[in-house]
C-alpha cells in the first residue's frame, strides 16, 4: 500500500499499530501489575507494544505531517498508559475454601485457603449470625470444624496491593449482609488472593 500510495499506506500502518495498542492495553496493565518479573512475557507483550508505539510515531515520515505525527504519538502513548491505569482500582472475584471453628460461640474463627490441602491461609474472627446460620445448616462437619467450599470474595486492589476483601457468598448462599475487611485486619498469607 505504501508503494502505491504513501499516505494511504502510512495511514493503514498507523491504524494497525493503534489497533494492536488497544488490543494489548489491558494485557499490558495486567502484566505490569502482576508479572513484571516474567522475562518471557516481556517479549510477548513488551516488544509488540514498543513496536506499535514506534510505528505510530514513525509512520508518517514527511516533514509536512509533523503535527499529525505528534498527535499520533501522543494518542498512541495514552492507550497503554490508560491500560496500566485501569489497574489502579480494580475489584476481582476469588473463590476460596473455608473452615469454621467454634461456630456455637459468639465470636468464631474462620480460616480461608485456596484449597483444602493448601498450607497458604489467613484467619479472621467473625460474629456474623447470618453466616453462622448458613454454616450450621449447610456446612460439612469433620475433625472438629465445619467447612464450606467456594467462598466467594470480592478483592479490591490498587495495582498489586490488596486494599480490602469482601465475603459475598459461601457455596450457593449469597450473603444479604456481605462481610468486609481492610487488608490490615487479615492475619496470615493473603498472596493467593492476588
Amino acid at each position: 500500500m505504501t508503494l502505491a500510495n504513501k499516505i494511504v499506506g502510512n495511514t493503514f500502518l498507523i491504524a494497525v499499530s493503534f489497533l494492536w495498542l488497544i488490543l494489548l492495553a489491558d494485557t499490558l496493565g495486567w502484566f505490569l501489575t502482576f508479572e513484571q518479573g516474567n522475562i518471557a512475557l516481556w517479549g510477548l507483550i513488551g516488544i509488540p507494544t514498543i513496536a506499535s508505539l514506534l510505528v505510530a510515531h514513525c509512520g508518517i515520515g514527511d516533514s509536512q505531517w509533523k503535527s499529525k505525527t505528534r498527535i499520533a504519538t501522543i494518542l498512541a502513548a495514552l492507550i497503554p498508559i490508560l491500560g496500566v491505569l485501569s489497574y489502579a482500582n480494580k475489584t476481582y472475584e476469588r473463590n476460596v475454601f473455608s473452615e469454621f471453628y467454634n461456630v456455637e460461640k459468639k465470636e468464631y474463627e474462620v480460616i480461608f485457603k485456596p484449597q483444602p490441602s493448601d498450607t497458604r491461609k489467613f484467619e479472621i474472627k467473625m460474629s456474623s449470625d447470618e453466616l453462622r446460620k448458613i454454616v450450621i445448616e449447610n456446612a460439612t462437619f469433620v475433625a472438629n470444624h465445619h467447612y464450606l467450599p467456594n467462598a466467594k470474595f470480592e478483592v479490591n486492589m490498587t495495582f498489586s496491593k490488596i486494599n480490602e476483601i469482601e465475603l459475598v457468598k459461601v457455596s450457593d448462599y449469597k450473603l444479604e449482609q456481605p462481610i468486609k475487611w481492610k487488608f490490615i485486619e487479615l492475619n496470615g498469607d493473603t498472596e493467593f488472593l492476588k
